[in-house]
């Protein structure tokens, strides 16, 4: 999307749409120059400054936008290196302000909803003994274990909607919700200037009971109300920050998979020996750990006499089933890269 000066000016008029909205604040992100040029032309007081500058003039701010975006515009046509959204993976929910324990909280919710009688308390003892409790909270990824402890069926999903979440209620789940508690109970504004500034910020969780009237309304462990309800434009905007990421309790066996969209991620041609190393790699496991067990070649599977055709070289095997591990090699690899790490190789 191009960010240019109307769509800048619709977005201080609040008149975009919402992935208007998402695009302007990445690119302001990227650009905090521009994020202090457009708060000083949106403040009212004419004697603030920041970095003790003075508010510029219309002409110096459209001029500083029209050069930015010559400049943007100069990088994005030279710029061929690959990249991708990094999802929020090890970020902490701990914005309950005395104990950091959103989360443990939100699962005690979800388990007792669904008929397991156990108490905070000892939600809280399981998780700090499992070490997914941390002083600091619990990271976004760990959310779900007690409840999986406890045989319930858990889903880990990023890049959902309200829709979604509908659904996921509907149908007798338990929906619990990462977001950015400020922007739930705190100062918007001064949120939105962050979120600007520093991007976002999921450090919260929620329960969510229900989507309604043009509001969303959750349990929050971090208020004294049961239930609290918020605008749906301002429950997604805390939402967005953790990239819509819900954590699905159920106590059906009816699994669906969600795997994480890795679709936005690129990978060097240098990574692709790599993936055969991996794949290979994976195969031979696999086959020792057969060969453990005592599963020898058959020309056919027989689970009775543990004869598998697979058992042979990886070079041998039929292209289906390199295919196979290719991509879960390929998968693997865009994985880490949209977790937030980076593939480094070493030289000897």
């Amino acid at each position: 999307m191009i960010i240019s000066n109307e769509l800048l000016a619709a977005y201080m008029e609040d008149n975009v749409t919402e992935e208007e909205r998402a695009a302007v604040r990445k690119y302001l992100s990227e650009h905090p120059e521009v994020m202090r040029d457009l708060t000083l032309m949106a403040d009212t007081d004419s004697d603030i400054t920041i970095d003790d500058r003075p508010p510029i003039s219309t002409d110096e701010f459209v001029k500083n936008l029209s050069d930015l975006l010559d400049e943007v515009e100069a990088e994005e046509e030279t710029d061929t290196a690959s990249g991708c959204d990094i999802l929020p993976w090890m970020e902490m929910a701990a914005n309950n302000t005395v104990d950091c324990l959103c989360a443990v909280k939100c699962e005690g919710l979800a388990l007792r909803a669904l008929g397991i009688d156990i108490s905070d308390d000892e939600l809280m003892k399981t998780a700090e003994k499992e070490g997914w409790l941390k002083t600091e909270g619990m990271a976004l990824h760990n959310i779900g274990h007690l409840c999986g402890l406890h045989g319930m069926s858990i889903s880990h999903r990023f890049g959902c909607s309200l829709n979604d979440i509908d659904a996921a209620l509907l149908a007798g789940n338990i929906v619990v919700a990462a977001v950015d508690g400020n922007e739930l109970t705190g100062d918007l504004k001064q949120e939105a200037i962050k979120d600007l500034m520093e991007g976002g910020t999921p450090n919260h969780t929620v329960v969510v009971l229900k989507i309604e009237d043009g509001k969303v309304y959750v349990d929050d462990p971090a208020t004294s109300s049961q239930t609290d309800s918020y605008p749906i434009p301002q429950f997604v905007d805390a939402w967005d920050d953790s990239f819509n990421y819900m954590i699905v309790v159920s106590a059906s066996d009816n699994y669906e998979p969600h795997p994480i969209d890795l679709s936005d991620v690129d990978i060097s041609d240098d990574l692709l020996d790599l993936r055969e190393a991996i794949a290979e790699q994976a195969h031979e496991v696999w086959a020792l750990n057969r060969k453990k067990e005592g599963w020898t070649y058959g020309p056919v599977r027989d689970d009775k006499r543990k004869e598998h055709p697979d058992m042979v070289a990886y070079s041998k095997l039929p292209e289906s089933e390199k295919l196979y591990d290719r991509e879960m090699a390929m998968n693997t690899i865009k994985l880490v890269k949209k977790l937030g790490w980076d593939i480094v190789r070493k030289k000897r």
